[in-house]
Parts: C-alpha cells; structure tokens; sequence
C-alpha cells in the first residue's frame, strides 16, 4: 500500500502546475468541447499519510479506487474505470511469522454527467467490477519439533452495481469529487493450510512431514462504499 500511496503523491506533486497554468477566469466554465476526460486520484491514504490520523478511521472507507478515469461525451453519457492495488509484506522474525497481502480491484461502467451549476457536476451510473485477492501468511514455531504453518487464501470475485458521484470545479482543469456506490459480488475463495513439522531424533536423522488442508467456500457479499472518500480529479 505504501507504493501505491508513493506512487499517487508524484501523481499529486505534478498537478501542482495545472493550478499554476489554469486561466482562474476559466473556473466556471464547465462546458463540454467534443470529449471531456479526466483523470483522478484518490486523496484519503495521502490526507492520513501527511497528517497522521489514527489508523482506526481508515477501517471505515472501504473504497478500494485508487485511480479513477472518465471520458464523458457531448452529451454527458460517457464510460469509467477504477484500479486499485495494494501490497503489504511483514516479517517479525521474533515468532517467525511471514505475511504477504496483494489485493487487485477493477472497474468498468457507463455513466451520464449533469452540470447542476457553473461549478458543480454530478453524474450516476452502473459499474462492473473484477476483484483478486492473494494473501499469504507464514508462521514457524522452533522447538524440539519445528512446526510451519503456511496459510493461502485467494478470493477471486465479479460483479457490479449503481454508482453516483459529485464534484466542485476548483478551476476550470482542477475538480475535488467524492462519490458512493454499491457492489454485489460472487465468486470463489480457495484456503489452502500446509502444516509441516521437521522432528530430529538426535542422531542426525531428519523427518518431515506435511499435511494439507484444502477448502474452496463460495463468496457473495454486498458492499456500500458511502461517500468518505475524495478525488483530486484533473480535466483534459
């Protein structure tokens, strides 16, 4: 998660100069050309990342988009994506316990954009979304016998649902949005345990012997993400 929160500081250091070339007297010009796009990152884990919030508050937003993109047509009808990435690895060599978490998700939806006034948009639509997670944990236990826990979990999920955004013009490029959505997804989830106990009979000689614990439990969960998190969005 911290390279991806690295990762969309850069993206925010370099909108710094659509504030600095952005005509201020273009700020209520909302208006469309031909095709509208913009390109918007997410600024909660940056916000909690400078200011130090309590980690406790983060349980709450579930919004996984890091990264969203719209093109929105002439007429306001226009499609969406949404990525989101996150990796975290540990090692407390103390209990020798490994955990690795990768968590991918992706969205795909159409929407239509409505200018309620001069600096204010909104738009709603229905997305489709794709999720993987791959978690990893590892847990040795030395003593006379030395036992190895390795957990695997992967949830591979699909599904979609209704989505409503808002968003404030700060200048004509440069917007601030949030928004909120339900997803309903189904899928898989694979749990794999091995457990591996090395013994020695103290004459040199080695046995190891491993025990694998397989399950494969369906997944259906809905989810509503209530508009707690912020974009900085750019517009070209």
């Amino acid at each position: 998660m911290k390279k991806s929160l690295f990762t969309a500081f850069l993206f925010v250091g370099c909108l710094q100069t659509s504030f600095a070339q952005d005509d201020p007297k273009g700020a209520n010009d909302t208006g469309y050309q031909h095709v509208d796009q913009y390109v918007g990152v997410q600024l909660n884990g940056l916000i909690r990342q400078v200011f130090n919030f309590n980690s406790s508050t983060a349980s709450t937003i579930v919004n996984p988009y890091l990264l969203t993109y719209n093109i929105n047509f002439k007429s306001g009808f226009g499609l969406r994506l949404g990525a989101g990435y996150s990796s975290t690895s540990s090692d407390d060599g103390i209990t020798a316990t490994s955990t690795k978490l990768n968590d991918m998700q992706l969205r795909l939806g159409v929407e239509k954009l409505v200018n309620l006034s001069q600096r204010w948009t909104a738009g709603g639509g229905v997305d489709l979304v794709f999720n993987n997670n791959n978690d990893n944990t590892s847990n040795t236990v030395h003593s006379f016998d030395t036992t190895t826990t390795a957990t695997k979990t992967t949830i591979t999920s699909y599904g979609g649902g209704p989505m409503a955004w808002i968003r404030y013009h700060i200048t004509k490029r440069v917007l601030i949005g949030t928004e909120a959505s339900f997803y309903y997804v189904t899928g898989n989830q694979v749990n794999t345990i091995d457990i591996t106990t090395t013994q020695s009979n103290g004459l040199g000689a080695i046995t190891t012997v491993t025990k694998e614990t397989v399950s494969k439990p369906s997944v259906s969960q809905g989810t509503f993400s209530s508009p707690l998190v912020f974009y900085l969005i750019v517009k070209f």
